[in-house]
């Protein structure tokens, strides 16, 4: 196929400024998920803190650690995790959930993939309240660090729209795809530093560590809710995800993003 490059970045650009558009769109989909319920977004805050509660207390006895310690850490990096996979799984759906709409109206589809993020991003800010809970429980040290959560989901939702995209076009045409991405998700959140310390696996094993791209978009989150700077390979690592990602999305995009309806 020829790219078409000047369509695909105006595709891109167009249905990031929409923001109107894929703000509706996400909280519409948030809405619809939880109507007729009581506690609505809520009820995934309430499993998730029970979930963490438990293997806090639980891990923190089977480690020797104090639970004051062992819980903010869990619960930072379940928060991010839950963010991120999240996206990423909800992003291979980008398209064919939406087929109704691509087929009737005409419209960036890059709006779809913000829409993901944006009702993803509602979802993280309703379970912070177990960061809060935890927060008065633990007293955890809240500092100039802590602010660099900010530019930290920034980057995250950067990255998050164009997995959304690739993610989106690639299952658009190979549906098998969503079901190896959630199998790999399921493995990754035991090999990713998230339940254990880097730490824990001694020098051995920072390598392992350190080329984890999830890992780093992890920490990016986790490291300002704990009162910490992530290092500066985090971000290095995450700035190299922004690029190459970016850039194989709109390569592809070019190329098959006029084919997305015949393949819906």
């Amino acid at each position: 196929m020829t790219p078409q490059y000047d369509a695909a970045f105006a595709d891109i650009l167009s249905g990031i400024t929409y923001w109107r558009m894929w703000g509706r769109l996400g909280w519409q989909e948030t809405k619809r998920r939880y109507r007729r319920t009581v506690l609505g977004p809520f009820w995934t805050t309430f499993s998730l803190g029970i979930f963490i509660m438990t293997l806090g207390v639980l891990w923190a006895q089977l480690w020797k650690q104090d639970p004051k310690n062992y819980i903010p850490f869990l619960t930072s990096g379940m928060l991010a995790w839950a963010l991120v996979s999240t996206i990423i799984n909800e992003g291979c759906a980008t398209f064919t959930s939406a087929e109704s709409l691509i087929k009737t109206l005409v419209f960036p589809y890059t709006v779809l993939s913000c829409a993901v993020v944006w009702r993803n991003l509602i979802v993280l800010f309703h379970n912070l309240l177990i960061y809060v809970v935890v927060v008065a429980y633990a007293g955890v040290t809240v500092s100039e660090s802590s602010l660099l959560i900010l530019p930290g989901l920034v980057l995250v939702s950067v990255n998050g729209v164009w997995m959304a995209t690739l993610l989106g076009l690639v299952c658009s045409r190979f549906r098998d795809i969503q079901q190896i991405i959630g199998s790999i998700l399921q493995v990754s959140m035991f090999v990713t530093p998230i339940f254990w310390s880097p730490e824990q696996l001694g020098p051995r094993g920072t390598v392992f560590v350190d080329f984890n791209v999830l890992y780093h978009f992890v920490e990016i989150i986790r490291a300002p809710m704990l009162g910490r700077t992530p290092s500066v390979w985090t971000y290095e690592v995450v700035a190299y995800c922004t690029l190459a990602g970016w850039a194989t999305t709109l390569m592809l995009y070019s190329r098959f993003r006029r084919r997305v309806p015949y393949w819906l």
